[in-house]
This record gives C-alpha cells, structure tokens and sequence, in this order.
C-alpha cells in the first residue's frame, strides 16, 4: 500500500470508530431519559424500529448510489448528521424530540456505511489486506459503539444528559478531516450498477440461494445483538444499576464482540466457514441459559458470560461481508447496504413487538426463547462452503 492509500484505510477506521460512538449512546441513555420524558419501554423501542427503518432499509439504496459514483459524499455527510442530532437526545424535551433527534441521528449513521464498507478494499494492494483492514474496520465501530457506551453514561452521571450536545464537535472535526485525508476515487464511466435499476439489483442479489441464507444468518444475527443490547438495559435498571455501570456492561459485550470479529477470520482458516457459523448459532441459547442462572448467584460472572453471547454471535459478521461480497463483486456498497443495513432494519420492525413480548413473559425469559433462534436456523448451514474463503 501506497503512504496515502495507507493514510485513508487509517483515517477510514478512524471514523467507524468515532461515527459509532454515538449510536452507543442511545442503547443505555433510553432508560434514563425516556424515564424523564414520562414514557416506557415499548415506546421506546419503537422509536428504535422507527430510527431502524428510517436508517437500515435505506442503506441498500445508498450503496446503490455509492456503487455508481463513489464520492465521499455519504461518508461526510453521514459523520456529520450522526455526530449532530444523536447528542441532541440529551436536550429532547418531549416524545417526539427525542424520536427526531435519534432517527435523524441514525440515518446520518445509515448514510456513513454502505460507501465506507466499500471504500476500504480499494484502498489496498490484495485481497488478503483487504480482508484485514475490513475485519479492522468493522472491529472499530463495535469499539466505537461501546466507548460510546461509556462517555455518554458518564457524562451522564457527572453532568446530566444535557452535556451530550457538546461531544458533536468530535464527529464535526472528523467529518472535516475526510477531504484532507481520504482521496477520492473517480466514477465509474460503465458497469453492471450503472446500467440496472436499483430493483434488478436487488433481485440479482436474491436470486442466490447462498446470498439468501447469508443475509438470513444476518438477520439472526442482528436479531440477537439488538435484543441483548437494547433491551438489557432496562433490566440491569430494574435491578439498580447506575448508567455508568450499564454503560460499562454494554461495553463488555461490544468489546467481546470486536474480539469475536478479530478472531473469525483465524477461526475460518482452521475450521472453515461452516463449521464458524455452526460454532456461533449453536452456542448462543446455551450461554443465555448460563447468564440467566448466574444473575442470582454471581452478578459479576453473569455479565462475563452475557458478554461471551457478543463473542459468539459475531464470529460470524467478517466471513458474513467478505463472502456477500465474494458472491457479487460488482455490487459491494450495496451488498454491505443489504448485510450491514437492510438486516438490521428488519429487525427494527420487530423491536415494538419483541418488547411487549418482553414485558409480557419478563425481559429474561424473553431473550432465552430469542437466543433459542440461531440454534433452530442451524439445519440451512450447511450451504455454506466449509472451507476457508479464498482470495
């Protein structure tokens, strides 16, 4: 790699890690500040699924449209629209503020993505950087995500909720920092996005039965990570904790989670593809079982294995994005818009009724039938090569 080509991989990372700063504040703030709003749980996991949809599902058309111009457009102004109207959930007066404020917040965040994803591999010299520096890239934001966590609890606790507004500055410098330090690539004059609609390709995409039971295996994934990390929460409020202490234990389990995704790809060299996915589905009800039974014994051990449910289910994310894209190399922000966005959109609709389903049973025995799914979805793995993914 070239110094400059090196200079924007860094500085790319670098922005995963701030830009996903401040979706983690959202997670552990909701208790508080929908507490001081006068509104529950289930109205604020469905200003998640709104902020969901809003971001998620377009993510897809984003990376359709970085597919055919590859500006740095999306990367800017995604930085800055996150960095801007996340934190102004700390001034949010009413309902409706605050749904404003974190669904703009997450579009800004759906805009960053797709574009990014795809940015990073034609920075580099091969194949075998390029699965490097993406498993690094994708590392960073859960880092990101989780120290976000931690500042915006903390600040939380010393300050009030009102001093979030000042961490926008972050974001608004880096967002800057991106014409000086990341190049831009020229448009493509022709090609496979150029000449289709952004309908033909998404079907091109579904009519793979591989790239189907992938973006599945997202879903599911997605599907885990939102239920324990949106929904524990309120839990580990119910039981006393200060939202600094949520705020660390939301960090565990994204740091977990990072470690799962650096280990994945030496996991696939040794057991293959398949066989990582197995691993990652199989033992995520068995770790919920675990935590469960532990909350009333040891609390500390609890969250350790709470965290483990983040190790495991990530395992599978690197192997996930590089063989979506392997698939259909002619479509990689958009790919990364379907597995990174789309799927998590999906999820997004759900949330509203995963937590009255939450409230009605109890938020444990809730994430136990849920940590239940992968474990079920287990019989199409098999589709997936067990072999390590070539270059």
């Amino acid at each position: 790699m070239s110094t400059v080509n090196k200079k924007a991989v860094n500085w790319l990372i670098f922005a995963h890690f701030i830009i996903d700063c401040y979706p983690g504040f959202i997670a552990p703030m909701l208790p508080y500040i929908t507490a001081k709003i006068g509104t529950d749980m289930s109205q604020a996991m469905v200003i998640i699924s709104i902020a969901n949809i809003s971001s998620y599902f377009l993510q897809p058309v984003f990376g359709y449209w970085a597919d055919k111009c590859n500006k740095r457009f999306f990367i800017f102004w995604g930085i800055m629209i996150a960095s801007v109207f996340i934190p102004m959930m700390g001034l949010a007066k009413s309902y409706a503020a605050l749904t404003i404020a974190i669904v703009l917040g997450e579009i800004g965040v759906g805009f960053f993505h797709p574009q990014s994803t795809s940015f990073v591999p034609k920075f580099c010299s091969d194949s075998q950087q390029s699965k490097w520096n993406v498993g690094c890239f994708l590392s960073m934001g859960s880092i990101g995500y989780g120290v976000g966590s931690i500042i915006s609890t903390r600040l939380y606790d010393l300050f009030g909720e009102e001093i979030l507004i000042f961490t926008s500055i972050i974001g608004i410098l880096t967002a800057l920092s991106m014409f000086v330090f990341v190049p831009k690539i020229p448009c493509r004059k022709s090609g496979i996005i150029v000449r289709f609609s952004l309908v033909s390709c998404i079907k091109n995409i579904f009519s793979l039965h591989l790239e189907r039971i992938l973006i599945t295996a997202s879903i599911i994934k997605s599907l885990i990570v939102s239920s324990y990390t949106m929904i524990m929460p309120f839990f580990w409020k119910n039981l006393g904790f200060n939202a600094t202490k949520i705020g660390i234990i939301s960090c565990l389990f994204l740091a977990a989670s990072t470690a799962g995704m650096i280990v994945s790809p030496k996991l696939d060299k040794y057991i293959g593809s398949r066989n990582v996915f197995y691993v990652s589905f199989i033992s995520i009800l068995p770790l919920a079982l675990i935590t469960v039974w532990l909350i009333n014994i040891n609390i500390n051990l609890a969250v350790i294995i709470y965290s483990l449910i983040g190790f495991m289910i990530f395992l599978t994310q690197p192997i996930n994005v590089v063989l979506s894209q392997k698939l259909l190399p002619e479509y990689t922000s958009l790919i990364s818009g379907v597995v990174g966005g789309f799927t998590w959109g999906i999820v997004g609709v759900l949330l509203p009724l995963i937590s009255k389903f939450a409230e009605f049973t109890g938020i444990l025995t809730a994430l136990i039938i849920i940590s239940a799914i992968p474990l079920i979805f287990c019989y199409r793995l098999n589709k997936i090569p067990n072999k390590p993914i070539e270059d």
